[in-house]
């Protein structure tokens, strides 16, 4: 009876930074339906919004190791309220820029405080609920998820009832400071103790540690290369191409983050009996044919059908991802995060830019099967070595062994 207390703040916290994570990733995909308005207002071309669209995943490129490193030592409380109430501000920062180059760099530093949110938080779950790592943990990403939805979707209906591409930027960043506040509020007062004695464990160095960090951060970076171009750029293709309305399109694409939402927390739940690597092995190679059918297909409302699968789907990817490496690297799990999402930034950053230049010069459906269809495929492939890397005994001070 006297843990309840301790389970109800706990469980709070949880629903706040479900909550939190929605808005994470309302505020990064709110940018594709905005992105004809914003062409018009700053006289831009394709290729210059696709490099605005990447200047946050610049920004957040090498931060996740610097927010591991110090989530790991000092605690993750301090990273996580940061992250959002960074990210939140300067949303809505966002909003009252008057060029593209303004718009660049309020977008790029907005990238650099995400990453003290998403990756201490995801570290702090896997403390938080041990019993079910997987499934907390694809449950709190599904927030996320819904944040692919919401992003979309209400800035397309903001732009549409509004006429202006700010309003989007200014609700969604001043939401985000309101849960900020309440997670700071609901914080759990019996936290798991977080810290370490250094800031970083050197069993991190040993070859097969290196190597195994390597190819998961691999498989992230194909698999954030085919879900960020796509869900920049569909939009814009439904809108361009397809001529349908911002909130039609918006609507349509948000499916994506729908089908995230409601898959992030069952694969979660099959992760953690059948195993996180299998799970996602097969989750980014049905991701790639759930795109190749949605680009094949001409009726709307099957090409929403399997925007949806493809989101419950391709969770499978990066949801066994996440918890296999907090799981393996368990000394370390922060820093561990942090190495993969920075080595995969460095790389899927570009993707948005590659979508927008081939659009420039064929087509944004064209730009969609050479660049989201191929690195989603890769991401699978990339998976399968993971399995031949066996840990030694030896080795198993990093974690115990997970399938």
């Amino acid at each position: 009876m006297g843990d309840n207390p301790v389970k109800s703040k706990r469980m709070a916290f949880f629903i706040m930074g479900w909550i939190g994570m929605l808005f994470y990733f309302a505020q990064r995909w709110l940018f594709g339906p905005l992105i004809p308005s914003l062409m018009e207002a700053f006289g831009a071309d394709r290729t210059t919004l696709g490099l605005v669209g990447s200047a946050s995943f610049w920004g957040y490129m090498f931060i996740p190791i610097v927010a591991g490193l110090i989530s790991d030592r000092f605690g993750r409380k301090n990273a996580i309220l940061f992250g959002i109430f960074g990210f939140s501000t300067l949303t809505i920062v966002s909003g009252l820029a008057n060029s593209a180059n303004q718009l660049f760099w309020s977008r790029f530093f907005t990238g650099t405080v995400e990453a003290f949110y998403f990756v201490p938080l995801a570290a702090f779950t896997l403390e938080l609920f041990p019993e079910k790592p997987a499934f907390f943990l694809g449950l709190l990403i599904s927030g996320s998820s819904i944040g692919w939805f919401v992003g979309p979707a209400v800035a397309g209906w903001l732009l549409d009832i509004t006429g202006t591409w700010r309003a989007a930027f200014v609700v969604i960043g001043v939401a985000g400071l309101g849960v900020a506040f309440l997670q700071w509020w609901f914080w759990p007062e019996a936290a798991p103790n977080t810290r370490t004695g250094a800031f970083f464990d050197r069993v991190i160095l040993l070859p097969r540690n290196l190597l195994m960090l390597f190819l998961l951060g691999l498989v992230l970076t194909f698999q954030m290369a085919s879900e960020f171009g796509f869900t920049m750029w569909f939009p814009v293709y439904l809108r361009t191409e397809v001529l349908m309305s911002a909130t039609s399109a918006g609507l349509l694409a948000g499916c994506f983050g729908i089908g995230q939402a409601l898959g992030r927390p069952i694969m979660g739940f099959v992760s953690d009996r059948v195993g996180y690597r299998l799970i996602g092995l097969a989750g980014s190679i049905l991701m790639g044919i759930s795109f190749m059918l949605i680009l094949s297909v001409a009726s709307t409302p099957m090409k929403a059908f399997f925007t949806l699968t493809a989101g419950f789907i391709g969770a499978a990817a990066t949801g066994g991802l996440w918890t296999f490496t907090g799981l393996v690297f368990t000394s370390f799990k922060g820093l561990a995060l942090g190495i993969i999402v920075t080595f995969a930034y460095c790389a899927s950053s570009l993707s948005p830019l590659a979508i927008g230049y081939i659009g420039d010069h064929y087509s944004i459906a064209t730009a969609l099967w050479t660049v989201t269809v191929p690195c989603a495929l890769a991401a699978g492939v990339a998976f399968m070595p993971t399995f031949l890397l066996q840990r030694s005994r030896r080795h198993q001070s990093a974690g115990k062994p997970v399938k």
